[in-house]
């Protein structure tokens, strides 16, 4: 028999569109201060470059000219060890900064994850609505027993005036039959009820996942990067995060 290990299951994780709709908005206001923040600590290393580069300019001129070669050749290998010298302290003394956004971000993308497994078809979705719900429960009761004319007319009338009530008391009712004794596809029905909100729900739950990830990925290549990171690598992620937590380019 499977188990289910009820101590992982997150107790403050509301099961409605309304906190999946808190989270993409929480995530993209996450992903919009990680860019913010990465792209200004690179606005910082690009000054620093452009400051060393200056002075050891400066160097150079004012080395007598028989010796600028070599001045030169010294200067370029002080100004690359200090802006070398410059990204590592300024990549570890931003790290709290960085961590200070990534953190709760973990949290959205670890209760989307959870979300994510409670929507995993529009029926199983629309099975969750209105649960409690008193009109709900008394649809329930009175399809209990409805033969299959019955059903499919209750099944009409849920689609034509969008009652979500009645369909997920529809769901559950025909759900609860042996296959061969359904007078139509659970499955089917749910598509039709439920499955533009189902749709829009995954994917709302999976760019809140996406642009996580991908502002981990946009901080990993910040912490790894070299003397010189203005490649705009690291800014691109953290940009794209916000698209996905916007829905704009999570993928399937």
């Amino acid at each position: 028999m499977a188990t289910i290990d009820f101590k992982k299951v997150p107790a403050d994780v509301p099961l409605t569109v309304e906190n999946i709709d808190r989270l993409a908005a929480r995530a993209t206001e996450l992903a919009t201060a990680f860019q913010g923040r990465i792209s200004k600590i690179q606005q910082q290393v690009a000054e620093a470059r452009d400051r060393f580069s200056r002075e050891a300019e400066e160097v150079v001129r004012e080395t007598e000219p028989a010796n600028r070669t070599v001045a030169r050749q010294f200067a370029k290998q002080q100004e690359a060890s200090r802006l070398a010298k410059f990204r590592i302290n300024i990549e570890q003394s931003s790290r709290a900064q960085r961590e200070e956004l990534l953190r709760p971000f973990a949290k959205l993308a670890a209760d989307a994850e959870f979300l994510l497994t409670l929507y995993g078809s529009p029926s199983q979705a629309l099975g969750r609505v209105a649960l409690g719900d008193a009109k709900r429960t008394n649809y329930q009761v009175q399809l209990e027993g409805a033969g299959p004319v019955e059903l499919e007319t209750a099944a009409v009338t849920a689609i034509a005036t969008n009652d979500l009530p009645l369909a997920a008391a529809i769901v559950t009712v025909v759900d609860r039959r042996p296959r061969d004794r359904r007078p139509f596809s659970v499955a089917d029905f749910a598509e039709r009820v439920w499955g533009v909100q189902h749709a829009e729900v995954t994917a709302k739950l999976k760019g809140v996942i996406h642009a996580y990830k991908t502002a981990m990925a946009a901080d990993r290549e910040f912490a790894r990067g070299k003397a010189d990171p203005i490649t705009n690598l690291s800014l691109a992620l953290a940009e794209k995060a916000i698209a996905e937590a916007a829905g704009g380019e999570s993928e399937a």
